[in-house]
């Protein structure tokens, strides 16, 4: 069985509120999980276990005087 369409019906002006509740939302989320990771006690030490691998990977002390530009970086 089959709703009519006036069942699900929403007039506009609710529709566009109830879609930038969820994009504010959404928003909002994305910018508590990117501060939990900043804040991650953590992050300094796994970040200096590329370092501590010298087989796999290379650290800044590998190239003396070299500063990356920006189009290296991204």
């Amino acid at each position: 069985m089959t709703l009519p369409i006036s069942a699900v019906d929403v007039p506009l002006p609710q529709l566009v509120a109830d879609l930038q509740a969820l994009a504010a939302r959404r928003e909002l989320a994305g910018a508590v999980a990117e501060q939990r990771h900043q804040l991650d006690p953590a992050d300094d030490a796994f970040a200096a276990l590329a370092c501590a691998c010298p087989t796999g990977c290379s650290c800044p002390a590998d190239y003396p005087g070299w500063t990356p530009t920006t189009k290296e970086v991204a």
